[in-house]
């Protein structure tokens, strides 16, 4: 991320004279290139970090396509506002900057809709501490939960009926900042509840609701008679 930083940085500072030395374009490409793979790197290893096996509830793909997505849409909504703003002042035709930054953030929203998917059937019936993660988001955060959900369907939607349109002029700005403004929200809740619902049952304080693993060897070890574990014993 140091990498991606220092290389934007020069180049931004390269490419806002809008020079035309041959020395100062190349070097702003290149600094462009290095800025894009150190970026790559950056996603790549954030990813590797929350695959951490002792947390099942991040140990999965879904870390990426989360992680993806955002990059994708997000960076679309931030590139794209900037090119906007320049056809905006310079008269060009800012139904095609729509149009193909629209793409990408259609992307990067389908991609997260194939990731939460697969994490949501990964956890439901887990017997790891994923299963109490995804238990409380549907219940504690049940409402969080369905509404991130729905703003991500309505935005897809939304964002698609609005490429395959191509609608222009005011109309297509406003709708434009209206996606804009969703897609942060929902940037927002999301990667709350990335955080808010890591269980940790290996720790002190264990919270060990549909864990079945952990249920059956309290009963074998008779750790369940301990009424604050919150497991019930055979009756038979």
């Amino acid at each position: 991320m140091a990498i991606f930083m220092g290389f934007a940085g020069l180049h931004w500072l390269l490419v806002l004279p809008q020079s035309e030395l041959p020395l100062v374009k190349n070097l702003a490409a290149l600094t462009g290139i290095l800025a894009a793979i150190g970026a790559a790197g950056g996603l790549l290893y954030m990813h590797k970090c929350y695959r951490i096996p002792a947390r099942p509830f991040w140990n999965h793909w879904q870390a990426a396509t989360s992680f993806g997505g955002n990059t994708l849409s997000l960076g679309a909504l931030i590139a794209g506002g900037v090119a906007l703003l320049a056809a905006v002042q310079s008269g060009g035709d800012t139904a095609a900057v729509l149009q193909t930054f629209g793409w990408f953030v259609a992307l990067g929203l389908v991609i997260e809709v194939v990731g939460f998917i697969a994490h949501a059937k990964f956890n439901v019936d887990a017997e790891h501490e994923g299963a109490a993660s995804h238990y409380i988001q549907t219940t504690t955060f049940g409402k969080t939960y369905i509404a991130r959900n729905s703003i991500l369907g309505i935005l897809l939607v939304s964002v698609i009926a609005l490429l395959t349109l191509n609608v222009s002029g005011v109309f297509a700005i406003t709708a434009w900042s209206l996606v804009a403004v969703a897609l942060l929200m929902l940037a927002l809740v999301s990667r709350a509840l990335f955080y808010i619902l890591v269980v940790p049952t290996t720790m002190p304080g264990d919270f060990f609701w549909r864990k079945k693993g952990f249920e059956q060897h309290a009963k074998d070890i008779g750790l369940a008679d301990v009424v604050d574990m919150g497991v019930v014993s055979d009756r038979h």
